[in-house]
């Protein structure tokens, strides 16, 4: 039963497009469980609540994607390689960070006049009593996780579009990963004051979603960790020179 498993997964990672069939499986593997809970549990929205159970299953994948990047910087040398696992390693960390709601450790009731608040209308207007010093300050702040995270992109963005065309299961992993944490911050902030969708709908759906998300880059992590991203590149014709810009081959 284990080498057939075992087989499958190899079977699914090594097909173009497999992530469809691996994210379908995850997602039964784990919202079957959630389905019987919600059944028998006498308070269901304990299980979506802040906090609750399912909160810690988000946050115990991310951690567990951080650790795993971590890990494979340990074991792998290729250049490419340490640049995609430290990228990925950094979103993890701050979206484990951001369930676990460390950034309201930036707000003033913490950091008292330094503080920051997470609003459009803080930067922009005078309403609130905040210097533009300070807010120049946050700014740039906030401006260097931002290139962090963007930066790569645009490295990498030649070699993205070719895996993504080839149906890469790492690659198309994250990207359902994106699409899930996407439909959360959808329920939970867009469609916030909406009344065709009660609260307690609204926040298992986002919960749910988020959750999904982190399981889908752990298990895209797991997939490079098998099969790193230059060997993903090299069956897909492409390679890197020294400066690492991508050359057809």
């Amino acid at each position: 039963m284990t080498s057939r498993f075992i087989h499958w997964i190899r079977d699914t990672c090594g097909r173009p497009f497999g992530y469809f069939r691996l994210a379908g499986a995850l997602s039964v593997l784990v919202l079957i469980p959630l389905c019987v809970a919600y059944t028998i549990s006498s308070d269901p929205t304990r299980l979506h609540a802040e906090g609750g159970p399912i909160e810690l299953l988000s946050v115990v994948f991310w951690v567990a994607a951080s650790l795993l990047c971590v890990v494979a910087l340990f074991r792998c040398n290729n250049r490419l390689d340490r640049l995609v696992f430290k990228w990925i390693c950094f979103i993890c960390a701050l979206a484990a960070a951001r369930e676990l709601d460390a950034h309201v450790l930036f707000n003033p009731q913490y950091m008292g006049e330094f503080g920051v608040r997470y609003r459009y209308d803080w930067f922009f207007s005078n309403k609130f009593k905040a210097s533009i010093l300070l807010k120049l300050m946050w700014a740039a702040i906030f401006l260097v996780p931002l290139t962090l995270l963007i930066a790569p992109l645009f490295i990498l963005r030649k070699s993205i579009l070719q895996l993504i065309r080839n149906g890469d299961v790492a690659t198309g992993l994250f990207l359902l990963g994106m699409i899930g944490l996407a439909l959360g911050f959808v329920f939970d902030d867009t469609l916030r004051h909406t009344h065709f969708i009660s609260l307690n709908v609204r926040q298992a759906i986002e919960e749910n979603f988020e959750m999904l998300g982190a399981l889908f880059f752990l298990a895209g992590i797991c997939c490079l960790f098998w099969k790193p991203t230059s060997q993903c590149l090299g069956s897909a014709g492409l390679l890197y020179n020294e400066t690492g810009v991508s050359e057809q081959r």
